[in-house]
């Protein structure tokens, strides 16, 4: 398996064997490439461009990004280059990374750009049919509490004050795009595929409210565990994932499988 940043700070690559799709990973708030650290070895063929934006894991001490249009304009221009590859590809975006790449669809669907042969969308709920909130205004002690409610954040971070502290920038930010989405482009036309947790706390009405900004119909799957199943239940997370891109390359599962 390769594991490497080609020359782009913003994307991880990793493969095994010949490369014939790409699937971009969108990490949850505070997350890094490293969620996605190895997930090639159970999808042979893919090569997995997993993002470290500024502010997070290797890049921790850069200046995140201010709000999602520059973030996305950051990336869009490190991506250039990997979309322009003969290989079809997908986005998959998990919790706050599910915001960014559905962002990065509309805006190459503006573009008239190539787009994804599916969007992969994971333990989010559409952004504009959830109750208003502000969770990055949040004074500091009232945000590391947030953080350790939600459960994603290492515990050995939050036992550490000064590093918890040096990535506060990066966290809120993450957790203002969320914050502050509001989505003004056209309907999205793109194959859409949710996956969301039986015990995560999303309400259905979010989940299903994706259908009204993006076309053909949007399909679901539940997987076991709550929120953070893309770690407790990896393995058949890519099970999934792998019969998804062999459907889409019309091809056997059985040259993707785990």
């Amino acid at each position: 398996m390769n594991d490497f940043r080609n020359g782009s700070p913003w994307l991880v690559r990793q493969s095994r064997g010949p490369v014939r799709m790409r699937m971009l990973c969108l990490p949850y708030a505070g997350g890094n490439a490293r969620v996605f650290h190895r997930w090639s070895e159970a999808l042979t063929g893919v090569e997995i461009v997993a993002v470290e934006a500024p502010g997070k894991g290797g890049r921790a001490l850069e200046k995140p990004a201010a709000n999602i249009d520059d973030y996305c304009k950051a990336l869009m221009e490190e991506l250039a280059p990997v979309l322009a590859g003969p290989e079809p590809f997908w986005l998959f975006g998990h919790s706050n990374g599910a915001i960014i790449a559905f962002e990065l669809c509309c805006r190459l669907q503006a573009m008239g750009a190539p787009m994804p042969r599916q969007l992969l969308l994971s333990a989010c709920g559409a952004p504009w049919a959830r109750e208003p909130r502000r969770y990055s205004t949040l004074d500091d002690e009232a945000f590391k509490a947030l953080l350790r409610d939600f459960a994603g954040t290492p515990p050995e971070v939050l036992a550490n004050d000064a590093l918890l502290d040096l990535l506060l920038p990066g966290l809120r930010s993450d957790f203002a795009i969320g914050d502050f989405y509001d989505c003004g482009w056209p309907a999205l036309r793109v194959a859409t595929h949710v996956f969301f947790g039986e015990e995560d706390a999303i309400p259905d009405d979010q989940l299903k409210a994706w259908q009204r900004r993006i076309t053909p119909e949007v399909t679901y799957e539940a997987m076991q565990g709550g929120h953070f199943y893309i770690h407790d239940r990896r393995d058949a997370l890519l099970a999934s994932i792998a019969r998804r891109l062999a459907v889409g390359m019309a091809t056997s599962p059985a040259v993707l499988a785990i």
